[in-house]
């Protein structure tokens, strides 16, 4: 199973990781916007006669803007801080560099370009990935970045509470500081502020463009990210949900079963289709190409059923018979008896259906139903249509599955939900690192299953539970 785990690891570095984010929630806080500015709203435009004058007192703003970097840069390199040196050059260079000040950055240039290079291999190969988080230190400094105003407030402080108090929890002894991201446009302007308290370990950002500016200045500082990034350096980290790791949950259950012959039910939609896909390089990787049946969903779940166990065809041979013979016949469709289990990659309102078709069928084997879906389920038709679900294996956010069985654990609104368990689940990595850098393995915790690769990226997993005819209830996978 550990060869498996390794395809589906791989996976999530190859395949595109935004459709894969596991909740709509997830790629609704994550996705990419620039504001408009005030130009392009139509507010505060100037009057044609003042126009010269704006622009001049802009360039003046410019010129001052830069020289202040340039002045930075210059202070860094008398205190022989190359690494500050050439996180100001990166921001001025992406400005437009005023001529009176060229020769000044063609000599903090040749100030760099003249430092003795470390050898590359040794930065390569001479570290581990392990996490080294100062949780006993009194003069330890750690920072939480993250946005806890505007568009992503609430899941910004969800996030942030549940990190403070699993600090506390776990008795961290040292100084945090929590500082609001959305007050700051760029990470680097972020950072000019944050670098003067010395942190240790930095937990944020979490959206993806401010995690690819942060990388770019090359802090120094351990860090773990709240989303997927494509390229971690070797003391940063990063813990989201994953889609793709997530199917490790769906290969769990069918070994436990030994099912062999499966039919796979997607939906006619992108990421339906990206998921399957993924599963199904696992399955040939491991399964050699047998046993798999695929059927989109283009109609009706029954219809797409009855074409993938051969109903339809049964049906079809009895309509052509009684053309033949002229006269009704008694028939009973004939079920296809090698399928075991039927994964559904679909939406809630399609998945509930499998089961109770399979019934109608009355075929002669049992047929396992397991869902996975692919957008995060809407918790009220879940919660008002329980009584519904029957024999099926439904795979899901432990802050969603959790709430819908008979006893859920009694917490309020704010200890709930995604991102406080991504939170929770952040300090018990951090505060166990002999368990944490474990690498390819499913680490379960009691906020949820992780597991990590060699690059330092964590995948917070889905649970799997059991739902039949009103009872709802974590299925425990038993270990290989």
């Amino acid at each position: 199973m550990k060869k498996t785990l390794n395809i589906i690891l791989a996976m999530v570095m190859t395949l595109p990781l935004a459709s894969f984010a596991y909740a709509e929630e997830w790629d609704e806080f994550f996705r990419d916007s620039e504001p408009k500015s005030l130009i392009d709203l139509g507010v505060g435009k100037s009057q044609p006669q003042n126009k010269v004058e704006s622009q001049q007192r802009l360039q003046q703003v410019s010129r001052l803007d830069q020289e202040i970097l340039i002045l930075r840069a210059e202070m860094s390199k008398q205190n022989g801080d190359y690494k500050q040196v050439a996180q100001y050059l990166k921001q001025i260079k992406k400005q437009f560099i005023i001529p009176a000040f060229q020769k000044r950055v063609d000599r903090l240039e040749a100030y760099l370009s003249n430092l003795p290079q470390s050898p590359s291999l040794l930065s390569v190969f001479s570290f581990s990935k392990n996490i080294d988080f100062p949780m006993h230190d009194p003069s330890a400094v750690v920072a939480i970045v993250l946005p806890t105003s505007g568009r992503y407030e609430r899941v910004g402080l969800a996030l942030q509470n549940a990190l403070q108090s699993s600090l506390n929890e776990a008795g961290f002894k040292g100084k945090l500081v929590a500082l609001d991201s959305n007050l700051y446009s760029t990470a680097f302007d972020l950072w000019e502020i944050l670098k003067y308290y010395e942190p240790d370990f930095i937990f944020g950002p979490m959206q993806k463009n401010k995690i690819q500016q942060w990388q770019e200045l090359e802090t120094g500082v351990a860090t773990l990210y709240f989303n997927e990034t494509e390229h971690l350096a070797r003391n940063e980290y990063s813990l989201a949900p994953s889609k793709i790791a997530g199917l490790e949950q769906v290969f769990q259950v069918l070994n436990q079963a030994q099912y062999q012959n499966i039919m796979v039910l997607r939906g006619n939609d992108e990421t339906s289709e990206n998921v399957e896909r993924a599963f199904n390089q696992a399955w040939l990787e491991f399964n050699h190409s047998q046993g798999y049946i695929l059927q989109t969903i283009n109609k009706t779940v029954g219809q797409s059923i009855d074409i993938g166990l051969k109903v339809q065809e049964s049906k079809d041979r009895h309509r052509w018979l009684q053309s033949v013979l002229n006269q009704k016949l008694v028939f009973k469709p004939r079920v296809r008896q090698d399928i075991e289990a039927i994964i559904s990659f679909v939406p809630e309102t399609k998945a509930i259906q499998v089961a109770p078709y399979l019934d109608f069928l009355n075929s002669p084997v049992d047929i396992a139903h397991i869902w996975y879906p692919t957008k995060t389920p809407n918790a009220n038709y879940l919660k008002e249509n329980i009584d519904a679900w029957s024999q099926t294996f439904v795979i899901l956010p432990i802050s969603l599955g959790g709430s819908l069985e008979k006893q859920p654990p009694s917490t309020s609104k704010n200890k709930n939900g995604l991102f406080y368990a991504l939170g929770k689940m952040a300090i018990e990595i951090v505060k166990n690192p002999s368990i944490s850098s474990t690498v390819d393995t499913l680490i379960d915790t009691r906020f949820g299953t992780y597991v990590r690769d060699a690059n330092g990226q964590f995948s917070l997993l889905p649970t799997v539970y059991w739902a039949d005819n009103g009872i709802f209830e974590k299925f425990s996978i038993q270990p290989e």
